[in-house]
């Protein structure tokens, strides 16, 4: 890994909140979704990601069926206008439901488990999901994690260690072939995330062990196209669980109950509000204010969507009382959320 230039290494940590001020923008725009129906599902479905692709397209993944100890049947479906599609899984067998749906362009992708052990993972082609062999070495397939963005397709899964020991291990997708980045195995539990802007610019984040002190830290990393610069540690011992980059060099890192901005010299904290933990997920809006999924149990209260606008934050409404799965925002904008109601029926929302 890179040293830091020396403009990182002596930039000083700020931990006050962002005032006003730094906003993005002091007029955000409506914190509004609206419902979008659903194709026909079994009894029992679930909806646990989604993948944007433009206004009026989008991808939704999880399940249906389940009952008991039967694990349900694989759920993808393709949102095109008002119409919903639906491609042949090729090569799945068993039980068991779609995990993670990612899409970028041309490139959708998908893993799942099937009977809750054997990892399927696959490349849609147009007209249906091929099987795709995962990278070598894999165990304890649940913890697998998927991006695919404009700097490439990645998967993180785990791989014996020394010992009895389990360890990250992160592969880019380079033609036919999985490359190894040795970035997770330097990093606690792997990488919580992984956005790019470019096929050159890329952002993850973490804990780490700090190299002069042996104590944690927590960390954000950037990607040039071939090696990873860290940055100074973040103002909090919380792993960074996800990341946005925007323009102009600024990142926004989220640490469970806390959204971090760096302006490229500094870290300040937003301020405290309805953030107050289980933040999951940070994507920006097309005006490049943060949003942050929440994903917090029933009995801890509903989950919305949040944004940070104008210095302060925003409570997404909704249709009916909504609990966050996943959100992922379309290129051109839109936001798109998988969810759930109260009941645990499956929800797609939008904005309008």
């Amino acid at each position: 890994m890179r040293s830091l230039p020396a403009r990182l290494a002596a930039a000083a940590i700020a931990f006050i909140a962002l005032a006003p001020v730094s906003a993005v923008h002091a007029a955000p725009p409506p914190a509004t979704l609206k419902d979008v129906p659903l194709p026909f599902l079994w009894p029992r479905a679930w909806t646990g990601s989604v993948a944007a692709v433009s206004d009026t397209e989008a991808w939704v993944a999880g399940g249906q069926g389940y009952i008991g100890d039967n694990t349900g049947n694989p759920v993808v479906r393709r949102r095109m206008g008002s119409q919903w599609k639906e491609y042949p899984l090729r090569g799945w067998s068993g039980n068991g439901g779609i995990s993670k749906v990612v899409a970028y362009g041309t490139e959708v992708w998908v893993w799942g488990l099937q009977d809750g052990e054997r990892l399927y993972l696959a490349r849609f082609d147009g007209t249906a999901f091929q099987p795709v062999a995962p990278p070598p070495d894999g165990i304890l397939d649940y913890d697998t994690r998927l991006w695919a963005n404009p700097a490439g397709v990645w998967i993180q899964i785990q791989v014996p260690g020394p010992g009895n020991t389990v360890l990250p291990a992160l592969f880019r997708r380079v033609g036919d072939a999985w490359v190894a980045d040795p970035v997770a195995g330097r990093l606690w539990h792997g990488v919580g995330d992984l956005q790019g802007r470019s096929a050159t610019d890329a952002w993850t984040g973490g804990c780490r062990s700090n190299p002069d002190t042996g104590s944690s830290e927590s960390v954000a990393l950037g990607w040039n196209g071939s090696s990873w610069t860290v940055l100074p540690p973040l103002p909090t011992a919380t792993c960074v669980t996800s990341v946005a980059p925007a323009e102009g060099g600024t990142v926004w890192a989220l640490a469970w109950d806390t959204l971090y901005r760096w302006n490229g010299t500094t870290w300040t904290a937003a301020p405290a509000g309805t953030l107050d933990g289980h933040g999951v997920k940070v994507r920006l809006d097309k005006d490049g204010n943060p949003l942050v999924a929440v994903i917090r149990p029933r009995q801890y209260g509903r989950a919305p969507l949040l944004r940070y606008a104008g210095g302060g934050w925003q409570t997404f409404t909704t249709p009916v009382e909504t609990w966050t799965h996943d959100v992922s925002v379309a290129p051109s904008g839109r936001i798109w959320l998988a969810g759930s109601t109260r009941i645990d029926s499956p929800l797609l929302l939008s904005s309008p």
